[in-house]
């Protein structure tokens, strides 16, 4: 999931603050020794500014250290799985909506897929389960980025990744599910070997 490229670029912009930080006192110091009281103003604005952006970068850094590792780790074990042509057991968030011919659409919906050696589900935040196992794959497209999937949210740390949609025929509707395309190709594979006389 870019883990390693996402980790460098707060640390990068915290260090490119840090030297604008620089660059301030050493302005405001000048402006001082002059009596130039409006460029010291300025230069206290700059470092003020900095400090705070510098700040929030290094948090950011943190962050991204300590918790994409985590959401990777399931991702790298399912598709080890999937690439060695076992069963994939694991889940991530996704989102899904009904597109059932001659039915209004519904809005996008918050939930995880959960994957076992046995089944594909779908759990919404709150409410029902939605059993997808042995479903059909009907399509694939790119997210839409008109107004028609403005209701579709995904974590942020899918951001930057390759995000599809999937339609898929399951009990006689359809449904779209929203994922990035590696984790899409995962579900697919789980639903071949979930369909009834697959091996």
């Amino acid at each position: 999931m870019n883990a390693a490229r996402r980790r460098k670029r707060p640390a990068l912009r915290a260090t490119g603050c840090f030297a604008v930080l620089v660059a301030g006192i050493v302005l405001a110091t000048v402006a001082s020794a002059h009596h130039m009281d409006v460029l010291n103003g300025v230069a206290v604005g700059i470092i003020g500014i900095t400090l705070g952006i510098a700040f929030g970068q290094l948090v950011k850094a943190y962050q991204t250290q300590v918790r994409l590792p985590v959401q990777t780790r399931p991702l790298i074990a399912m598709s080890q799985a999937m690439d060695a042509g076992q069963p994939v057991s694991g889940e991530f968030k996704a989102g899904l909506r009904d597109v059932t011919p001659g039915v209004p659409r519904t809005y996008w919906k918050h939930g995880r897929v959960k994957l076992t050696p046995q089944s594909v589900t779908w759990e919404p935040v709150t409410g029902r389960a939605r059993d997808l196992t042995g479903a059909q794959c009907a399509g694939d497209r790119r997210i839409d980025t008109t107004y028609t999937e403005m209701t579709l949210t995904l974590p942020s740390y899918y951001k930057g990744e390759n995000v599809r949609v999937i339609t898929l025929h399951a009990d006689g509707s359809d449904i779209e599910l929203a994922a990035p395309a590696r984790l899409l190709e995962i579900v697919r594979y789980s639903l071949a070997r979930t369909t009834p006389g697959a091996p």
